[in-house]
């Protein structure tokens, strides 16, 4: 049996692929989206470790779908949840942007601010070329996240390693603004 969710077609319920992709356009820039299956069980030597998940529950596509369905209101909460762990001097701007205004060349910086508003701070410049690059959704999440979906930022793969993570739970509530790499 199959079940269509919203971007990525059909997926086997008996024997579902274990990492599915797809593309989402958003402001014309193409997002990576990625569905994982996996059942998160705690190893031998107490390291969280991963297995293929067989016979999916419907239940668990069901709720991925919901999610999909309210993509657009959920990027729009991500963007929202950036901008304000800016204005609170969170992770985005002391993690992030700092650490990108610190590290980059000064070439590097004025291309990445080239075409914003120059009369707002460098930091506030580098915040308007943040941009979703991708959405990854772990409907079987492991203890040691928990989160259901994740919306990664950057300023570009290109020019960092790094992303500003918005963890997001099940019901659509913002967990976390994290910076990773």
């Amino acid at each position: 049996m199959e079940k269509i969710i919203p971007y990525f077609g059909a997926i086997d319920l008996a024997l579902p692929n274990e990492y599915n992709e797809a593309i989402y356009l958003v402001d014309g820039r193409e997002i990576d989206l990625s569905l994982a299956f996996f059942n998160a069980f705690e190893g031998e030597d107490g390291i969280t470790e991963f297995s293929a998940v067989k016979d999916l529950d419907p239940a668990v596509l069901d709720r991925v779908a919901r999610f999909m369905e309210e993509l657009d209101s959920k990027i729009a909460l991500a963007q929202a949840a950036c901008i304000a762990d800016f204005h609170a001097n969170g992770e985005v701007r002391d993690t992030y942007i700092d650490h990108h205004l610190s590290e980059f060349a000064p070439e590097e910086l004025a291309a990445l601010i080239d075409g914003t508003d120059a009369s707002l701070p460098v930091e506030e410049r580098m915040l308007a070329r943040l941009h979703l690059c991708h959405i990854g959704l772990h409907p079987m999440p492991d203890e040691s996240d928990g989160s259901f979906a994740m919306f990664d930022f950057t300023f570009g793969e290109d020019l960092t390693n790094y992303v500003v993570a918005v963890k997001f739970a099940e019901d659509g509530t913002i967990q976390s603004v994290d910076v990773e790499s």
